[in-house]
């Protein structure tokens, strides 16, 4: 038999349980429903397409049909539409492009697991001599610190995965783990959403940038309820050509190509960097549960590539070579492959609209061939 006073004991400890774990879900649903609307539409962050990546794979896994996803940077994002894929192939496929500004396998690999629930046929990960690095500047490690911040923010234990093991010390507090440390993340974004709201109720304005939909602002997301999303996670909003080399004059295009094109001998790739490790952790992981991988290169201005140095690139070479004899991995290299031309290109190692096509129309029979098999 239970004394009077251990029974209220237990009852106040009860209580103070079943107090917090009610706060803490009606904190995570509030600052969600807070937040949410604003963080996409880029009321409120500057970089809203970082926030898509756990709903766009929860739709590719209700999709129905199979499917094909790729993760990367820039060059990626910016050089796949995925939307022209899908309708060059012959397989009954959709391309998704999830590819990011910025983005290295070392910020990718934490939709891992969540890709895995998706069950894709196939994945695409880019491997380039600018993303086998260490961050090197306080700019390198504030991106990923916002990666970790945002991507973790809106994930679950469903993505917690062995990635956690490969996250540099110093990182560490980046990643939030459980839902405590999420709603902590999301805290820093409430005060300006409801700022925001105020803005929308009372004044019938936003702190959205006005022309970022006219402009043809690549950042922009639609809603997830929208009958754009679909089609978004396909072909994103790219930037306008006039935006790079075909909006310079003579002289500024002179200029660049004095300054600027020669930036690929700027990259150094090494071996056993944080990106290496995660991509090992990345390809191994995938097509131990049955899902396809194919390394992307992307093409380089052909320019830009006259000024990287013989042996400069081994370590991408050897990078790419330690996984072509793994089952279920294949190659698509476009860096040094003819008739990539300057009509193709945006800048120096970003492709155009012209660029997408000639993308599209040489890696939907790659894909094809991979998904016959």
């Amino acid at each position: 038999m239970y004394e009077e006073g251990e029974l209220s004991f237990s009852n106040f400890f009860q209580s103070i349980f079943y107090l917090t774990i009610i706060v803490m879900i009606s904190s995570t649903t509030v600052s969600t429903y807070i937040i949410e609307p604003f963080m996409r539409d880029g009321s409120i962050h500057i970089r809203p397409r970082f926030t898509i990546n756990q709903e766009a794979l929860d739709t590719i896994a209700d999709d129905q049909s199979s499917s094909v996803i790729a993760f990367g940077s820039s060059m990626m994002f910016k050089g796949l539409d995925g939307g022209c894929v899908s309708q060059n192939l012959n397989s009954d496929a959709y391309v998704y492009n999830l590819a990011q500004v910025g983005s290295r396998p070392y910020t990718d690999m934490s939709h891992i697991p969540r890709t895995i629930s998706a069950n894709p046929e196939l994945v695409l990960i880019e491997i380039g001599p600018n993303l086998l690095t260490d961050p090197k500047t306080q700019r390198d490690l504030d991106y990923i610190q916002l990666r970790f911040n945002l991507d973790s923010m809106y994930q679950s234990s469903e993505d917690i995965g062995e990635w956690l093991d490969l996250i540099h010390p110093d990182h560490e507090n980046w990643v939030a783990t459980n839902e405590f440390e999420r709603v902590n993340l999301r805290q820093e974004y409430i005060p300006k959403s409801i700022e925001e709201r105020i803005l929308n109720i009372v004044m019938n304005e936003t702190f959205r940038h006005p022309g970022w939909i006219s402009s043809g602002k690549y950042d922009w997301v639609p809603a997830v309820d929208s009958a754009d999303w679909f089609e978004y996670l396909q072909t994103p909003n790219f930037p306008y050509d006039n935006w790079g080399f075909d909006g310079m004059t003579s002289e500024q295009r002179y200029e660049y190509n004095e300054t600027k094109m020669s930036g690929a001998s700027a990259y150094y790739p090494i071996n056993n960097s944080l990106s290496n490790k995660a991509l090992d952790y990345t390809i191994n992981t995938l097509i131990q549960n049955g899902i396809k991988v194919m390394i992307v290169v992307p093409p380089q201005h052909p320019l830009s590539l006259e000024s990287v140095r013989d042996s400069q690139w081994d370590a991408l070479n050897e990078t790419i070579d330690s996984y072509l004899g793994l089952e279920g991995v294949s190659l698509f290299n476009q860096l040094w492959e003819e008739g990539w031309s300057d009509v193709h290109f945006f800048d120096r190692n970003h492709l155009d609209d012209e660029g997408r096509v000639e993308f599209c129309s040489r890696v939907a029979p790659f894909i094809d061939q991979v998904l016959s098999e």
